[in-house]
């Protein structure tokens, strides 16, 4: 049963990914049709590392990889970023459990299941995910400051406090309220000042901090039975390492 619906939740996911990659080339619109055939490749991963492997992954954990390697299609293709604020935010705080669930993954394949590693397990997977945040955050600035786009998401703030704004060394200055602002006499059709990613970035890390932290915690409460392999598959491994 849990193979037919891993198939068919694959499946699904990969007619979805063609069509829209045909739709979008129909429509001319060449970058959202590369993402979507890209999208084809990426809902094959979790299949890829049960082959590669030779494991199976847990039915949650293999239908959650499925719908997170649709997110960027949906949020950049069907305009789920624009449309839906929390689009963006739900798969950061979504990535720091699968990349947690990477983590969790690597240790338990290469160092074992001892249940006396629990804890051990938990704070690699939870480190893991921080790390490769923290990598795709330096993604989105160099994407930012070297290629012109907007990755990191600008957030309209209404105060600034900053020693660059007194003229003593040492001492804070603030400006507050702020409900208009001027660039080049041109007047921004905002009411406020517009902060330039630091607060996504930083917004971003900590979800998906949360998310790592949640599987982390998840983990150890269960004692190791919270794991990304199916169950047979655990008890296999630890069969084999007796």
């Amino acid at each position: 049963m849990k193979k037919c619906i891993r198939l068919i939740a694959t499946l699904l996911c990969e007619v979805f990914a063609l069509v829209s990659g045909i739709y979008f080339l129909v429509l001319k619109k060449y970058e959202r049709m590369l993402l979507a055939f890209a999208t084809l490749l990426l809902i094959l991963v979790p299949f890829l590392i049960e082959s590669i492997f030779k494991c199976r992954l847990s039915l949650p954990v293999y239908l959650i990889c499925l719908f997170y390697s649709l997110g960027p299609l949906f949020g950049h293709c069907w305009n789920f970023y624009y449309t839906l604020p929390w689009w963006d935010k739900m798969l950061h705080t979504l990535g720091g459990v699968m990349f947690a669930f990477l983590g969790l993954f690597i240790f338990e394949k290469f160092v074992g299941t001892d249940k006396n590693q629990i804890i051990m397990a938990a704070v690699f997977a939870l480190c893991f995910s921080m790390a490769i945040s923290v990598v795709w955050e330096f993604f989105e600035y160099g994407a930012d400051t070297f290629f012109g786009m907007d990755m990191q998401d600008d957030v309209v703030i209404d105060h600034i406090n900053s020693y660059l704004l007194s003229d003593e060394a040492g001492v804070l200055g603030s400006i507050d309220q702020i409900d208009e602002v001027t660039v080049n006499g041109t007047t921004l059709p905002i009411d406020g000042y517009i902060d330039i990613g630091l607060n996504d970035t930083m917004t971003d890390m900590l979800l998906e901090t949360l998310g790592a932290l949640v599987v982390a915690v998840a983990y150890v409460f269960s004692k190791g039975k919270a794991s990304v392999f199916e169950p047979q598959e655990i008890r296999r491994r630890v069969s084999a390492s007796g």
